[in-house]
């Protein structure tokens, strides 16, 4: 892979957004990068973060999206029970199997949805306090 520049700005630019706020940030970061090239710093990035505690993920299938057709789910994303409790890697590995493998630009329909339909990132503050977009 090739190195990415400008972590901190990446992660400063994104905490609190969407998991596509991390994308962009990689790429308006490092644009010499090619559309595959962002994929697999975007994937790297995931699995560095998971492990050092930066981020996690709600747990597939898990109830704590508030919405207007459930006002009242099950659980918050400072539950337990609502974050994905799955190694870094596995988690890394079930997101990249997901990934569309015909996208090619960050503007692909295909990988819009992918990016909607994958598990919420979870953002830790450096107070320890978790921050979902």
């Amino acid at each position: 892979m090739k190195p990415i520049e400008h972590i901190d700005e990446i992660i400063r630019d994104s905490f609190g957004l969407w998991i596509t706020g991390l994308f962009s940030a990689i790429g308006g970061w490092n644009p010499a990068l090619s559309f595959e090239e962002r994929k697999e710093a975007f994937f790297w990035l995931i699995e560095r973060l998971l492990r050092t505690g930066k981020i996690r993920f709600v747990a597939p299938g898990a109830d704590c999206y508030v919405s207007p057709e459930n006002p009242h789910p099950w659980f918050t994303i400072d539950d337990h029970d609502a974050q994905w409790q799955e190694a870094p890697e596995k988690i890394v590995v079930q997101l990249c199997a997901q990934w569309p493998q015909h996208a090619r630009d960050e503007s692909d329909l295909d990988l819009v949805t992918y990016f909607y339909s994958i598990p919420a990132i979870i953002w830790v503050a450096d107070d320890g306090s978790l921050v979902a977009s």
